[in-house]
């Protein structure tokens, strides 16, 4: 199957010429400005911002800004997994020929991300998060609340089954048992307001995405300090949260019940 069957596939399937040739480019290297996109896709550049505006519009991409936006917007497109699954039932002549043919296209994602890039809005930053995930190869660490964990669970237990080691720890309750290393978080009324909204994920210690749900925005970066910072920080919290769990009687007789003592030493 060629580029230009795989672009007649997604015009019958609502893209347009220009819109499959830009979606097929970010597949390729992304995240990525207007003028790469039209150097790499062949759209006329004038033509480049309008399409991505109504891609964005429809969900198949995402903007990536840089410290300052309105000179580092970039773009990515979502998973060709999701872009399938919101059009399964129209791809169902097309779909595993699709499928076939992205996966040899998604080969040279820019995953670097040495600038501190930001990502507007909750859903794309959940797309960037799944889409590290699945280029993991050695560790991720993460700590989060559970609605996130269910929503990258999946992505998760794909990358703990093929051999990525992963540890965790869960602010709240989790009612799915993980396969791979987790620790609750011991929860008390100051953690929660404290850790609301957060999730932190380092991918092989070298890269890292730190997403504010609550604002619905990510910063997405793997400049090493940033990265060093964001270990030690999942780790302690880790650390401490296995020595309550062990030692929680002694802890709370010190302490009291929610650790006031320690908690709000500061």
């Amino acid at each position: 199957m060629g580029r230009e069957q795989v672009i007649n596939s997604l015009k019958k399937n609502g893209f347009t010429e220009y819109e499959s040739k830009i979606y097929i480019s970010l597949l390729e290297t992304h995240p990525a400005n207007g003028n790469m996109i039209a150097l790499s896709s062949g759209v006329p550049g004038p033509k480049v911002y309008e399409a991505l505006r109504r891609m964005q519009e429809k969900g198949y991409v995402y903007s990536v800004f840089g410290g300052d936006k309105s000179q580092s917007r970039r773009y990515s497109p979502i998973p060709y997994q999701d872009l399938l699954k919101m059009f399964e039932e129209v791809f169902v002549e097309n779909y595993h020929l699709l499928e076939r043919e992205f996966k040899t296209l998604a080969t040279s994602v820019d995953l670097e991300w040495k600038e501190l890039f930001h990502i507007d809005g909750y859903g794309p930053s959940i797309q960037a998060i799944k889409d590290e995930i699945e280029f993991a190869e050695k560790q991720i660490l993460i700590s989060a609340w559970s609605k996130e964990i269910n929503v990258i669970y999946d992505y998760l237990l794909r990358a703990h089954e093929r051999g990525v080691k992963i540890v965790s720890t869960i602010f709240d309750e989790y009612p799915i048992p993980t396969p791979w290393v987790n620790v609750r978080h011991f929860t008390f009324e100051s953690s929660k307001k404290r850790h609301d909204g957060e999730l932190n994920i380092v991918f092989d210690n070298s890269r890292v995405i730190i997403l504010e749900a609550l604002s619905e925005y990510a910063v997405v970066s793997s400049h090493q300090s940033l990265v060093n910072i964001t270990v030690n920080y999942i780790r302690h919290d880790i650390y401490i949260n296995k020595v309550i769990d062990d030692f929680k009687a002694s802890l709370k007789e010190k302490y009291g019940e929610n650790l006031e003592g320690l908690v709000d030493w500061f």
